[in-house]
């Protein structure tokens, strides 16, 4: 399939995305409570997602799942079913995403972040794309990676989403050319990117601000205070936030 440019639209731009869901302390993070909780106060949402091994998305920031649940686990080697003997640190089950788009229902956005190693599995991006086959609200869904394949991977394969391009200056790469390619977006045009979601800790920077030159919309992350969100309305389209309220747009 040829890339054809979609650009993002104005669902994730006029309201502001909850990072992993309206999460506390008390609220697990990618947790249905969460959930619940974004789209009663009318938010998008930005969650991740992995493969299992059956074939499911389990939604989850981690391959690790320690951090999460407390327990030792990679979640790309356990079934949906195994999965359930890993309870959120707060006592919710990890959800899958089957089970996140029947409780969206299309009332709110929802950008969708493929995680994955070092290695993109194009096995992922397929379970996604023919999971969202059955979703019928296409322009309430956007798709983001921090890997260039990925991107790239979902351009070539669906005309239905807008597909953008994480970045940050603080990246794995031991390559410093490589690092450097990905940190500055030099990778952008190539992989047909139709969006930026970047890191506010380096922001303003004049790689981001090239690509608003070329019409792409900047998203950045994590705003979780009032000066991190003063700072991204002059530089981005919209903002992907946790533990603060942010001001209505």
């Amino acid at each position: 399939m040829k890339p054809e440019k979609i650009a993002l639209n104005d669902n994730f731009i006029n309201i502001a995305i909850a990072h992993r869901g309206l999460h506390t302390p008390e609220i697990s993070e990618n947790s249905m409570e969460a959930f619940r909780r974004a789209i009663a106060n009318n938010y998008a949402i930005e969650i991740d997602v992995h493969l299992t091994t059956d074939g499911q998305l389990a939604v989850v920031h981690d391959s690790n799942l320690e951090r999460v649940t407390g327990k030792n686990a990679i979640v790309e080697n356990l079934s949906s079913e195994e999965l359930k003997n890993y309870p959120l640190k707060d006592g919710q089950r990890i959800p899958l995403l089957k089970d996140l788009l029947d409780l969206i229902d299309g009332k709110v956005p929802l950008l969708i972040e493929l995680k994955f190693g070092s290695v993109f599995d194009h096995n992922q991006a397929d379970a996604l794309l023919e999971l969202l086959e059955t979703y019928p609200y296409p322009d309430m869904v956007a798709l983001q990676s921090f890997h260039p394949a990925a991107v790239k991977y979902l351009k070539t394969h669906t005309d239905k989403y807008s597909a953008g391009f994480l970045s940050s200056y603080d990246l794995k790469p031991k390559n410093k050319l490589v690092k450097y390619a990905l940190k500055s977006l030099t990778v952008a045009r190539f992989i047909h990117a139709d969006f930026i979601s970047y890191d506010i800790i380096y922001l303003p920077n004049k790689y981001v601000e090239k690509q608003k030159k070329r019409g792409l919309k900047i998203l950045t992350w994590t705003i979780n205070s009032k000066e991190k969100e003063a700072l991204a309305k002059d530089i981005a389209d919209n903002i992907i936030f946790e533990r603060i309220i942010p001001d209505k747009k």
